[in-house]
């Protein structure tokens, strides 16, 4: 028996996740709620969420196109994809903050429930509920795909075998994780069958539109009010001279050297999907006046709620 999970991204967040920590406590509280509820009312409280929360195309309440992405059928469907949600939404919340995630995992949860009913036998008549944010994941995953494809993705693997353990780990490109688990969702949503009991063209979908939304952020970028932050300027003061004073029989000058300020490395850059730093203002002078940093490129240093566009750094280290 073997067992291989994802378990870390190379890629280091500079902000608190707290979009998809919220995400995630949502999801987990209604898990319970629904587990409490059962060990208390048994099956009818299964069927008043069933009815109620996840999406069914036949019966289109209007609030179950929204709360379907978080509600999950057990344990291990919660689990895993909590576990995806935390890895990939954190990253992807950090790069491109905390409003525009939101839009994305919210969107891309709506554009996944669409292809699933396109592809479902039945289409908008269909009885068959729909539940779990792994639509939403998806679409994280596919902006991941976009933003960090040459980043790595870090498993760990437990194998059983004859009452042996064995564990281990091992790294794999994200682009080609990522697309192998994609063309395995494509594929399973052609031979399923509609009692598969996992809703692939629901990832196919979220992971398309999340790639399509990144493209459009890419091409279109804009900025929210509450994100234009204040670049903290290094000012720093050198001591005041020591005062030297001149003894009586000796009329000599003494010159107090200044001691130069040090600046300390607080600039971090985002290009092309991989993330390097810290450098000083006189480095990233030296990286633009060699070309090193290309005008789509990212920076962000401590003090600033998100990434910006490398001009604004330009015009600082000048």
């Amino acid at each position: 028996m073997i067992f291989i999970l994802p378990t870390g991204v190379d890629y280091q967040t500079r902000r608190y996740p707290t979009v998809t920590f919220t995400i995630m406590g949502i999801c987990t509280l209604l898990w319970l709620v629904q587990l409490i509820l059962h060990i208390a009312n048994g099956v009818e409280v299964d069927e008043w969420f069933l009815e109620y929360l996840w999406y069914t195309p036949a019966l289109s309440h209007w609030w179950t196109h929204l709360t379907w992405m978080f509600v999950h059928d057990g344990f291990f469907h919660l689990a895993g994809n909590m576990i995806y949600l935390f890895l990939f939404g954190a990253c992807v919340e950090d790069s491109i903050g905390r409003p525009r995630f939101i839009a994305l995992f919210l969107l891309t949860g709506l554009s996944s429930e669409l292809i699933h009913v396109t592809v479902t036998a039945g289409h908008f008549a269909s009885e068959i509920p729909l539940g779990g944010a792994s639509g939403a994941i998806s679409g994280c995953i596919g902006a991941f795909l976009l933003l960090m494809a040459k980043s790595k993705i870090e498993f760990k693997y437990f194998i059983f075998i004859f009452f042996r353990f064995f564990s281990g780990e091992f790294f794999l490109a994200a682009w080609l994780v990522i697309s192998g688990w994609f063309l395995m969702d494509l594929l399973q949503m052609f031979l399923a069958g509609p009692d598969a009991g996992v809703a692939f063209g629901a990832h196919v979908g979220g992971t398309l539109s999340g790639i399509l939304l990144m493209l459009v952020q890419k091409a279109f970028p804009t900025r929210f009010p509450d994100e234009d932050e204040e670049v903290e300027e290094i000012r720093m003061v050198p001591p005041q001279p020591a005062v030297a004073t001149a003894r009586p029989v000796e009329q000599k000058r003494f010159r107090i050297p200044t001691p130069q300020p040090v600046e300390k490395p607080a600039i971090y850059l985002h290009i092309a999907g991989a993330q390097s730093g810290p450098f000083t203002y006189a480095q990233i002078g030296q990286m633009f006046a060699t070309g090193e940093i290309p005008p789509e490129a990212l920076y962000w240093r401590e003090g600033m709620a998100d990434w910006s566009p490398s001009a604004e750094l330009r015009q600082l280290a000048s």
